[in-house]
C-alpha cells in the first residue's frame, strides 16, 4: 500500500500534511513517496520481462523464433532474475500486423509452435519460477476471424459482433458514415461488399473492432480469458489497444486537432474524444478485474494479474486502475509510459519530471510501474546513446514498484538496420514505402542477439524474418556475459539488488538546480524498527563532469559504499567514497550506507525548517 510521507532531503522520514521541501538551497524541491512493506503481492516488486517471440530464438531455422526457442532460453531468463516474462501475440493469425490481427484467440498460430509447445513452456517457465503473461488483443480480430465471416454474413447470433454502419451518400458516392480516422492512416471504415454496409477498423483494414456494446462478445472475450488464465495456468494478460474499446454509438464526427503538419490521412488531424477511452471502456476493464479476481480465488492460486495499454493523457491512464478510493478496481497496473519519449537531449529535469508526475497522480493505494521501450517504439540505446543504457537501467530497476524490460535492453541493443524492401510492418509498408523510415516499428524487432556466430545465434539458417543488426559482433549476450562491467553483469546485478529494496519504506527524488544533468533518488528501506538501510542512486546524465558532488545529511561528512557502478566507472563495487565526490559523463553509482540513525533522529528538527506553508 502506497502512503504519502515527506522526506527532508538528506534526512529520514517525516509525516506532514504537505507535498514538499526543500532542505538546502541549491537543490530543488522533491516528491516524497513511502511504501508499506507489507502485502506485497507478487507482482508489486516484479520484474517483468517483454519477449517479441518473433525475434527472440528460432529452434527450427525458418527464419521466426518460436516456442521451442523460448524454452531453449528459459535459464537465460532465470539469470537475468526476473520474476515474469510477456509474450507479445502467438496467436494464430494471418500475420498482417505482426500477430495483433487475431484468427483464433484459443490456438497457437504455426509459426511459433503447437498449443503442446505452449503448454511445455508455461511447465518450464513455472518450474523456474519464472510467471508467464500473455498479449490479449480484445479490441480487433483479423477479418479472417470466423467470427466476422459470419457477422459479415448476417449470420443469426453473430450480426452484431463488430461496429457496422450505413454510411452515407455525397455527390452520388458512398462515403463512410463519419470522419474517423484509423490510426495507421486514413477512414476508420471499410465497406463489405457481402454485408452491404461498412465496418469500423481503429487500425488495419484487416483488423474489425469488436462491438463491446453486444453482451455475446463481452461474454465471449472472458470466455477467452478463463481459456488461458484458468485453463492454461496462465499468469496473467497485457491488454493491447484499451482505450479503442468502445465509441460513441452515434457515431457522432470528430473535431480537428488543429495540430499543424498532419493532413486529413493522418490520425493526428483529429480529436479522438468519441474513439478514444470512452466511459463505457472502463466499465469492460473494470468488469475484467472482478473476472480475473475471481480465477484466482477459484483456483486458490497466486494472483492473476492484468496490465493495460493506454498511449492517453495520464489522467485517462490512471481511470484505468480503477477509482481513487479503490472501491472499485480495474487493471492492476497501466503502462507508465513517461520514459518512452526520453532522447538524447533529455535531462535530469525531465526524469524527475516524468517520476513526479506519475506520483503526483497515481492515488496511494495503487502500484507504481517503470519501463524504457517496447516494440512499438525505437529502442532505448538509440534514441539516448549507448553511453546512457546502464543508469537508465538502474534508475527502473531502483524505483519502487513493477519494473518491465523489453528483450535486448539489457545488452544495450539498438535499432536494426531495416529497409522497406526487407521491412514487415503491415502498417508502415503501405503507399510504396512513403512514410516508412518515420513510422516503421520494425526497427526495434530485430533478432535477439546471443553471439557473434551466424545470425547473431538467433538461429543457425539461411534467412530471418527482419535483417540481423550489422552491430551483433560487438553487442552480444555471449560478449558481455564475459565482460565483467557490461551492461548485461549490470543488469543482472541490479535484479539482485532488486530483492533487497521491496521493503521500502520511502523515497525521494530530486537534483541541484545549478545541475540540470544530475539526478538523485534516496530509499529508506526498513531494517527494524528504528533503522533504516539507506540506498542513493545518483545519474550524471550529461557530457560534462559533474564536481563536488554532496548528497550527505545536513552537510555533514559521511561514508557511502558502492553496491553498483555503471560500466565505465572509476568507482568499483565495494569501494568506499567519503563526502563530496565526482561523477563523469553519463556515469551513475548505487550507494548504500548505514548511518541511517543519525539521519532519523535529526529529521523531524531539520524538516520544520524548511517546510513549504501548506
Amino acid at each position: 500500500m502506497v502512503l504519502p510521507i515527506l522526506l527532508t532531503v538528506f534526512a529520514t522520514v517525516v509525516t506532514v500534511n504537505c507535498d514538499v521541501i526543500s532542505i538546502k538551497e541549491n537543490w530543488n524541491d522533491i516528491v516524497i513517496s513511502s511504501v508499506a512493506s507489507e502485502d506485497q503481492d507478487w507482482w508489486k516488486t516484479a520484474t517483468i520481462y517483454q519477449i517479441y517471440p518473433r525475434s527472440f530464438r528460432d529452434s527450427d531455422n525458418d527464419g521466426v523464433g518460436d516456442l521451442k526457442g523460448i524454452i531453449e532460453k528459459l535459464d537465460y531468463i532465470k539469470d537475468l532474475g526476473v520474476s515474469a516474462i510477456w509474450l507479445s501475440p502467438i496467436f494464430k493469425s494471418p500475420q498482417m500486423d505482426q500477430g495483433y490481427d487475431i484468427s483464433d484467440f484459443r490456438d497457437i498460430d504455426p509459426d511459433y509452435g503447437t498449443l503442446d509447445d505452449f503448454i511445455e513452456l508455461i511447465q518450464a517457465a513455472h518450474n523456474r519460477s519464472i510467471r508467464v503473461i500473455i498479449d490479449f488483443v480484445p479490441n480487433h480480430t483479423s477479418d479472417q476471424h470466423e467470427w466476422f465471416l459470419l457477422s459479415a454474413n448476417k449470420t443469426e447470433g453473430y450480426e452484431d459482433y463488430y461496429v457496422w454502419a450505413d454510411g452515407r451518400e455525397e455527390n452520388g458516392k458512398r462515403v463512410p458514415p463519419n470522419n474517423w480516422i484509423s490510426a495507421f492512416k486514413y477512414s476508420a471504415w471499410t465497406w463489405n461488399e457481402q454485408r452491404q454496409q461498412f465496418y469500423l477498423h481503429q487500425y488495419l483494414a484487416q483488423q474489425p473492432d469488436l462491438n463491446y456494446r453486444s453482451q455475446e462478445v463481452v461474454k465471449e472475450m472472458k470466455d477467452i480469458l478463463t481459456f488461458w488464465l484458468d485453463t492454461h495456468n496462465v499468469d496473467g494478460a497485457r491488454i493491447d489497444a484499451v482505450p479503442h474499446l468502445v465509441e460513441a454509438a452515434n457515431l457522432t464526427d470528430e473535431p480537428l486537432s488543429n495540430i499543424d503538419g498532419y493532413s486529413d490521412i493522418d490520425y493526428e488531424y483529429l480529436n479522438h474524444i468519441y474513439t478514444k477511452n470512452q466511459p463505457e471502456t472502463y466499465d469492460v476493464v473494470y468488469d475484467w478485474r472482478a473476472h480475473i479476481d475471481n480465477i484466482t480465488k477459484s483456483k486458490n492460486a497466486s494472483t492473476r494479474i492484468f496490465m493495460t495499454e493506454s498511449a492517453a493523457d495520464i489522467d485517462d491512464v490512471i481511470k484505468y486502475y480503477g477509482n481513487t478510493n479503490g472501491s472499485i478496481l480495474g487493471a492492476y497496473f497501466s503502462f507508465n509510459f513517461f520514459f518512452i519519449g526520453l532522447n538524447e537531449n533529455s535531462t535530469a529535469e525531465d526524469l524527475a519530471d516524468a517520476i513526479n508526475t506519475w506520483h503526483d497522480k497515481l492515488p496511494s493505494i495503487y502500484t507504481y510501474n517503470w519501463l524504457l521501450g517496447n516494440h512499438d517504439n525505437h529502442r532505448i540505446a538509440s534514441k539516448v546513446g549507448v553511453e546512457k543504457v546502464d543508469g537508465l537501467n538502474m534508475l527502473v530497476a531502483f524505483l519502487p514498484g513493477v519494473q518491465i524490460t523489453y528483450n535486448g535492453e539489457e545488452i544495450g541493443m539498438e535499432n536494426g538496420n531495416v529497409t522497406c524492401e526487407d521491412g514487415q510492418d503491415g502498417s508502415a509498408t503501405k503507399d510504396n514505402c512513403t512514410h516508412y523510415e518515420s513510422s516503421s516499428r520494425d526497427y526495434e524487432r530485430t533478432p535477439f542477439q546471443w553471439d557473434d556466430t551466424i545470425n547473431a545465434g538467433f538461429n543457425a539458417g539461411n534467412k530471418t524474418w527482419l535483417p540481423v543488426s550489422d552491430k551483433y559482433k560487438e553487442c552480444n549476450v555471449a560478449a558481455q556475459l564475459a565482460q565483467d562491467n557490461s551492461h548485461l553483469n549490470i543488469y543482472m546485478r541490479l535484479q539482485e539488488l532488486r530483492s533487497s529494496l521491496k521493503a521500502q519504506d520511502a523515497i525521494l527524488v530530486d537534483h541541484p538546480r545549478d545541475n540540470k544533468y544530475l539526478l538523485h533518488v534516496r530509499r529508506y528501506i526498513t531494517a527494524s524498527s528504528n533503522t533504516s538501510d539507506v540506498y542513493d542512486y545518483i545519474f550524471n546524465i550529461g557530457s560534462e563532469v559533474a564536481e563536488n558532488i554532496d548528497i550527505s545529511p545536513d552537510g555533514n561528512v559521511t561514508t557511502f559504499k558502492v553496491v553498483l557502478s555503471s560500466g565505465d566507472s572509476q568507482f568499483k563495487v565495494g569501494s568506499v567514497i567519503i563526502g563530496n565526490f565526482t561523477l563523469s559523463p553519463y556515469e551513475s553509482l548505487i550507494l548504500r550506507t548505514d548511518q541511517s540513525n543519525k539521519w532519523r533522529a535529526s529529521s523531524i528538527t531539520l524538516a520544520s525548517q524548511y517546510l513549504r506553508k501548506c
